[in-house]
């Protein structure tokens, strides 16, 4: 195909926010809703890193955000979610 499929592109994204949400808390989370944003295609060879930040904690609830940035500083795409910690620690 010569590109990164989408669902590839959500299963990075999501890992990376639950990262976001464990560094935050300290807990373990489970991933509530994912909305993605896709913004240019990512090739083959292309690098791609996530810059997730926690946005807000609401009890239980921790809401996250990130920009999935391309190697030549283009943006590919854009992750917002909710996840619920849960109980036990990491």
């Amino acid at each position: 195909m010569g590109f990164l499929h989408g669902g590839m592109i959500c299963s990075f994204a999501d890992s990376a926010l639950a990262w976001a949400v464990w560094s935050e808390t300290g807990k373990m989370s489970v991933t509530i809703k994912l909305n993605m944003e896709f913004m240019d295609i990512v090739k083959e060879g292309c690098w791609l890193e996530a810059h997730p930040h926690v946005t807000l904690i609401d009890g239980d609830l921790v809401h996250v955000s990130a920009r999935l940035m391309k190697d030549d500083g283009g943006i590919a795409a854009r992750a917002d979610a909710i996840f619920r910690t849960l109980r036990r620690k990491a």
